[in-house]
Formats: structure tokens, C-alpha cells, sequence
């Protein structure tokens, strides 16, 4: 029984230790991020980093969004990944993939995440703000190799750059500076104070939710019926409720 304690144990760090790991990259990121963004006039910027909003939208749980910056050129949203190696992606490509030595992995479309965080600000701000501009931008890290991603409308750069797009962006002043004040008063009263354990376990009782659907056939996110279609690149399952609805099951697995 004792050696079955020992092994335990031994899991329960290793587990531990790549939790820690995987969110110490993302926190040095996200640092360095705020380090780029001090670069920016305050008179005409205000930064808000690492902050969880209550979903307003009839959807239950938090948004943890990396960096908003207030200006009166509009919001610019930041999303920071910590990744290494070359990176490709298109701006409506479902996952991006990144090729690190002999590995090859696939991540979620960084721009369709920050697309849900200005969602997120965009349902509490509406009222207010009806035509406030948002701007997304995806900042990595100095070791990845971007040049063979391909987007058009998001901004995707090296975390050095980030306060250098900002200002490229700031054409055109579309709020005043007491705009700015008022916009991160409102953005305040709709912070959760959730904890990151809960937030990891919402993210995970939903991702459980999602799969379990998708095994029944239904579409996580319409409820409509998941089919088989034929498409330019062969057979695939989707939605179908498409092109109401775009929702496709991944290739690699059904998720």
C-alpha cells in the first residue's frame, strides 16, 4: 500500500507542476504585455489587466479577459499566448496549429476567444455606447514565428509590439477623455469576483457539457441536430441549421 501512496503522490506533484508551469508562462506573457502598455499617453489610455466579467448575455459564469485598454480612439482587447515555434492560423479557422521541433498541436483560434471577451464588454457597454469601435489584438510571445498567420481584421503581433499597433490604430478620437473614466466605471460594477479554481472548473464543466452533446448529436451551440455534410475538403459534421449556424465537430476528435 505503501508504494501505491508513493505513486499517488508523485502524480499529484507532476499534475501540480505542469498546472504551475502552463500558468507561470501565461502570467510572464501577460507581464510582459503590461510592461509594453506603460509606453502608452495616460491622459488618453486606461488599462485594465487580468479582470473577470459577469456574462450579461443569459449565459451563466465569467469572461477572464487578459488586457482592456480604454481610449478615446475606441477599446483595444488583448489576448496573450505564451506559445513557441511557428504558428499557423486563419483569421476563420476553427483551431490554429503550432509546430515546436517534431511536435505538431492544435489550439483554439486565439481571435475567436478574444471575439467572446469583446462580446463580453460589448453586452455590458451597449446601452451606454451603442457605437463604441473594439479593436482585437492577439500578442505573442517572442519565440513564436508568425509570419504564416493570415488575418485581415484582428491584429495579430509579438507582445513588443502591442503598444505599437495601439498607437497605429488610434486614428480617429470617437469618445472624450471623461467617456474614458465613465466606460471603466461600468466595466468595474460588472467584475466578478470568481475565483481562478472556480473559473477552471466552470471552463471544465462546460467543455464536459459540450462533448456530451455532441455525442448525443446535438449542436452545443444551437441545440439544433449535428449531421454529416460534404464540403470542399471532403465530408465533415456540422450543424444542421447551417449557414444560420456554422458550428463544425473537429476533425480530430468529436469536441
Amino acid at each position: 500500500m505503501d508504494w501505491q501512496i508513493s505513486i499517488g503522490i508523485v502524480i499529484v506533484v507532476i499534475l501540480a507542476l505542469t498546472v504551475f508551469r502552463a500558468k507561470f508562462k501565461g502570467d510572464i506573457g501577460e507581464l510582459a504585455v503590461a510592461v509594453m502598455l506603460k509606453d502608452l499617453d495616460k491622459e488618453n489610455y486606461t488599462i485594465i489587466h487580468d479582470i473577470k466579467l459577469k456574462n450579461t448575455s443569459g449565459n451563466t459564469g465569467t469572461t477572464q479577459i487578459d488586457h482592456i485598454v480604454i481610449s478615446t480612439y475606441g477599446i483595444f482587447v488583448i489576448e496573450t499566448k505564451g506559445y513557441k515555434g511557428k504558428i499557423y492560423g486563419k483569421e476563420k479557422s476553427r483551431n490554429w496549429t503550432q509546430y515546436l521541433s517534431n511536435q505538431k498541436n492544435n489550439f483554439i483560434n486565439p481571435i475567436f476567444q478574444n471575439y467572446a471577451h469583446i462580446r463580453a464588454i460589448e453586452d455590458i457597454l451597449n446601452y451606454s455606447y451603442p457605437d463604441m469601435i473594439y479593436h482585437s489584438i492577439i500578442a505573442f510571445s517572442g519565440e513564436a514565428n508568425i509570419d504564416s498567420v493570415e488575418v485581415t481584421k484582428a491584429k495579430v503581433c509579438k507582445i513588443k509590439q502591442v503598444s505599437e499597433e495601439i498607437k497605429n490604430l488610434s486614428t480617429e478620437e470617437i469618445i472624450s477623455q471623461e467617456d474614458i473614466g465613465k466606460i471603466k466605471e461600468i466595466i468595474d460594477k460588472n467584475k466578478s469576483h470568481q475565483t481562478d479554481f472556480a473559473h477552471t472548473r466552470e471552463i471544465k464543466k462546460i467543455k464536459k457539457e459540450k462533448e456530451e452533446k455532441i455525442k448525443a448529436n446535438i449542436c452545443p451551440k444551437c441545440g439544433g441536430k449535428l449531421v454529416e455534410r460534404e464540403g470542399k475538403y471532403g465530408k465533415f459534421i456540422g450543424c444542421s441549421n447551417f449557414p444560420k449556424c456554422r458550428f463544425v465537430v473537429s476533425q480530430n476528435k468529436k469536441s
